[in-house]
């Protein structure tokens, strides 16, 4: 009888303990998960490994840093400053993390575009060499970052690089700026060539990157001259003369021959 006078006291007392265990079993999953996170990294180009699998991680910092956020608003973790404490901890954590992974996974995607061009370029290197000499610095810096990463692959590991949001926030500037540049300097060699309007970036980047070896320029014909599919080659052993060419072909295998080669 006396156990069942106190049977709303024993239930308010259950209720309690099982919401404050939720938030204990809740902060300990965030912790665990954070603590053991390894980033997935993969080669590229035999220099350096890269970060992917950008949606799994920002899903997984989305939904916690959510959780914490919801759980300030239960009595339960109100009336428990250990809870208020570790919670404040990791919602801080997981926000600054999100905040370097948001700048980080736009400043590879652009490091991985401008390496393409200025490495595998030598005219693009001569024709911009102010943004060749910028992309230099950015590169050695981006290398140095991913190669500490590399050594310890872990999430939490990028908050103990010292100014990281700083850092990355500078290396996207100088790579946009250097955009910039290689936007005006295609919008030149499209106003001195206006077939070049009816290609890509990508495209006028290759033909121009290839200047010298006129085999890896010929598919881009047709995007310039809608009845062209290619060129017909015939030997040169003239001293200066990269290819020389006798007619043009289109895709049906119609062929006009040029007056001269």
């Amino acid at each position: 009888n006396g156990l069942l006078d106190k049977k709303k006291d024993v239930a308010e007392v259950l209720s309690v303990a099982q919401g404050e265990m939720a938030i204990e079993v809740f902060l300990n999953q965030v912790r665990d998960k954070w603590m053991k996170e390894e980033l997935d990294l993969v080669l590229y180009q035999n220099r350096v490994r890269l970060i992917r699998g950008w949606d799994d991680l920002f899903n997984a910092l989305d939904d916690h840093t959510g959780g914490l956020v919801l759980m300030r608003s239960s009595p339960y973790y109100r009336s428990v400053r250990e809870f208020q404490e570790d919670g404040n901890l990791w919602e801080d954590r997981l926000t600054k993390l999100r905040a370097a992974f948001d700048t980080w996974i736009d400043v590879q995607r652009r490091w991985v575009y401008l390496e393409g061009i200025f490495f595998g370029s030598a005219d693009i290197k001569a024709q911009l060499p102010a943004e060749w000499s910028r992309f230099k610095s950015v590169d050695g810096e981006f290398i140095t970052l991913m190669r500490r990463i590399s050594n310890r692959p872990y999430a939490m590991e990028a908050l103990n690089i010292e100014n990281l949001q700083r850092t990355l926030e500078r290396l996207q500037n100088l790579m946009v700026v250097i955009q910039k540049a290689l936007g005006a300097y295609l919008e030149k060699q499209r106003s001195d060539f206006s077939r070049f309007y009816f290609l890509g970036d990508d495209d006028l980047l290759e033909i121009i990157g290839n200047a010298s070896e006129p085999g890896k320029v010929l598919p881009h014909l047709g995007k310039m001259f809608a009845s062209i599919a290619t060129l017909n080659s015939v030997s040169c052993e003239e001293e200066g003369v990269l290819a020389k060419f006798d007619a043009m072909l289109s895709k049906d295998g119609e062929k006009v021959t040029l007056h001269s080669p």
